[in-house]
This record gives C-alpha cells, sequence and structure tokens, in this order.
C-alpha cells in the first residue's frame, strides 16, 4: 500500500510538471504558423498543416494551455487530482489523436501516449472512488408519478424550439 501511494504522487507530480510546462509553451508554440506561411497547402505535410491552423489564432492555443496548467496544477493536490485527471484525459487523448494522425515528431507523440497512459493509470489507483461517484450520480430516485406527462411535453417543447430555431436561422 505504501509502494502504491508513492508510486501514484510520483507518477502525478511527474505528469503534472510535463503538461505544465507544455500548457504554458502552448501560446509559444503555435506562433505565427510557426515559418509555414509562404507554402500551399498541398505542399504542407501533416504536422505542418496542424501547426499551420492551430498557429492560425493564438486564442485556441491559449485556451488549452490554460486547461492543461489548471489541470497540472489540480494533480499536485489529493483532494483535486481526479478533476485535474478528468479534466486532463480528454485533453491528452486529442493531443494524441492530433499527434498520430498528422504525423507529429515521434518524440513528442510518444511523450503524449506516455502522459495519457499515466492519467489511465492515475485513474485505475481511484478506481473505488470512481465507481462511487458513478454509483451516486446513476443512483435511482423514487418513481415519479408524473414522468411520462413531463417527459413528453418536454419533448414537444423541444421539438418546438428546435424547429422555430431552424426557422429563425433561415
Amino acid at each position: 500500500m505504501y509502494f502504491q501511494k508513492i508510486a501514484e504522487r510520483t507518477l502525478r507530480y511527474f505528469v503534472a510538471f510535463f503538461v505544465f510546462v507544455y500548457g504554458a509553451a502552448k501560446p509559444l508554440q503555435f506562433k505565427n504558423n510557426n515559418g509555414f506561411p509562404d507554402k500551399l497547402v498541398s505542399e504542407l505535410t501533416g504536422m505542418e498543416l496542424m501547426w499551420s491552423f492551430f498557429g492560425y489564432t493564438q486564442v485556441i492555443p491559449i485556451i488549452i494551455g490554460i486547461l492543461q496548467v489548471i489541470g497540472a496544477l489540480l494533480l499536485l493536490s489529493k483532494r483535486t487530482k481526479i478533476i485535474g485527471i478528468l479534466l486532463l484525459l480528454p485533453i491528452m487523448t486529442n493531443i494524441v489523436l492530433f499527434d498520430i494522425f498528422y504525423q507529429v515528431n515521434t518524440g513528442a507523440t510518444i511523450n503524449a501516449i506516455v502522459f495519457l497512459v499515466i492519467l489511465i493509470i492515475l485513474l485505475f489507483f481511484e478506481r473505488k472512488k470512481m465507481i462511487e461517484i458513478f454509483k451516486t450520480m446513476t443512483l435511482q430516485t423514487p418513481k415519479d408519478n408524473h414522468k411520462t406527462p413531463l417527459f413528453i411535453i418536454s419533448a414537444v417543447l423541444a421539438a418546438l424550439l428546435f424547429f422555430g430555431y431552424t426557422y429563425l436561422q433561415r
């Protein structure tokens, strides 16, 4: 048990450090299209295309970077580590998928995969808490006799909103 605590904390700090650094560097990483603006799209490699896309505006890299920094900081505390893991999992999954499908440098791809795997391992360490959270969220409530009419009314109103909204967009 003591070894697991040391391993878990070490892995959290390891991932937190790297993700914090990568997140803080995001605005610089995609600054000025990284030297690709004079090429035709057909001449760009997958990685250059992705870099140009993310470098088009600084807003998206800054948002991703801020979320990475927040997630990394949340990993440092025992009380907030699950929130940090859950925040970083989709971000790192997205980064891994971009890295693979846009053929980003092998080293960067391997790093992203390692961090993602460690996040999954960290979540596995918290499996009992996660099961309890899931049970609490899906806990059945007492039977509501007004459930069916409430569903029908809500569905009809949602459909009317949908069609009204769609009509207004024309």
